[in-house]
């Protein structure tokens, strides 16, 4: 008899040559569609993912597909959902609980770390008018009073989000001598004081901050989180930060706030439609006065080798029957491990 090698499909691997060499080792035969990096706005059409899933063992997502209630639905063979990254939002998280299937993503420290390095620099990028200095120099002439930036020293820094990256960033924003706000709701106040930081409401935090940086997952309840009120709430001097998701930020809200100088500028890495249209009204605003990056400011090398890592061993354990780590709907696994627990996957 045959034995059926358990397969893993990934949907849209970075270019990194190799990476599947352990799975191929281990046993399993991969199944690759197309690259993520060459191809960042290629979607799979629905039909087509389904067919690429239909035996898979294993889904090794990218950012670029929804693994929907519908295509998790047409999977009858699939025992996990993982991502190579943190942000899950594509992931139908409660559908997947309903078939039984683990949903895991890949919290490396270099992916944390690398966007909380990140936020630093777009903090002092704006502060220091590093836009205007780099196009006056560029224009042909030599400086004018365009390029006059502000100390980061003495000033407030609001953080909405302390989790991993927000709590990194703070820790990187202590030393530069800046007063730290902090609002979460799902956090101790003795959280706060340990990053040393103040925490407070949203509404208080967005008052009194000269920037403010945004740390936190996508969900219905923080989907545009800062709208119309949130930024008539901000000073008129002060910067807003975005390195979490697009969603959070109610991007027509910005660009109205932006045109009329209701705040003194942005950064934003991330986007509610990505990649960003052609046509989107961001970017006709001054690039003086806001910094666009593409969904990438703090991606790193490290980052991409070991959340590549993490996913592989998640699907390497899975395979096997156990239970891997970072496991993000925990009350399936009973109901996982009464299907899958210690068999392996040609079974």
């Amino acid at each position: 008899m045959t034995t059926r090698l358990p397969v893993v499909v990934s949907t849209g691997p970075w270019e990194d040559p190799g990476w599947e060499r352990p799975l191929l080792e281990a046993g399993f035969a991969v199944r690759i569609g197309p690259s993520a990096d060459l191809h960042p706005d290629h979607r799979i059409a629905d039909a087509d993912l389904v067919a690429m899933l239909a035996d898979a063992d294993a889904w090794l997502v990218s950012g670029r597909e929804d693994a929907t209630r519908e295509t998790l639905a047409a999977c009858p063979r699939l025992r996990i959902v993982v991502k190579a990254t943190i942000g899950v939002e594509r992931i139908d998280i409660h559908a997947a609980t309903d078939f039984g299937i683990l949903v895991v993503n890949s919290p490396a420290l270099e992916n944390f770390v690398g966007v909380a390095e990140a936020t630093v620099m777009l903090a002092l990028a704006l502060t220091k008018r590093l836009g205007a200095k780099a196009r006056v120099l560029r224009s042909g002439a030599w400086r004018d009073h365009t390029g006059l930036g502000s100390l980061l020293a003495g000033s407030t820094v609001g953080i909405v989000g302390l989790g991993r990256i927000g709590g990194n960033v703070a820790r990187r924003l202590e030393p530069f001598g800046v007063r730290l706000l902090a609002a979460d709701p799902y956090i101790d106040p003795s959280r706060a004081e340990d990053h040393g930081a103040e925490l407070v409401d949203l509404p208080t935090l967005l008052a009194h901050s000269d920037i403010v940086t945004l740390h936190v997952p996508l969900t219905e309840e923080t989907r545009h989180l800062i709208g119309w009120e949130e930024l008539e709430q901000m000073r008129p001097a002060a910067w807003l930060i975005n390195t979490s998701r697009g969603p959070v930020v109610s991007e027509a809200a910005l660009v109205d706030a932006l045109e009329r100088d209701r705040i003194a500028g942005a950064a934003i890495d991330v986007f509610e439609a990505e990649p960003l249209a052609d046509d989107s009204a961001l970017r006709r605003i001054d690039p003086d006065r806001l910094i666009l990056t593409p969904h990438s400011v703090g991606a790193n090398l490290a980052m991409r080798v070991t959340g590549t890592r993490m996913a592989v061993a998640a699907i390497v354990e899975a395979s096997a029957g156990r239970v891997p780590d970072n496991v993000l709907n925990p009350e399936v696994i009973p109901v996982w491990t009464a299907r899958f627990g210690g068999e392996p996957a040609d079974r």
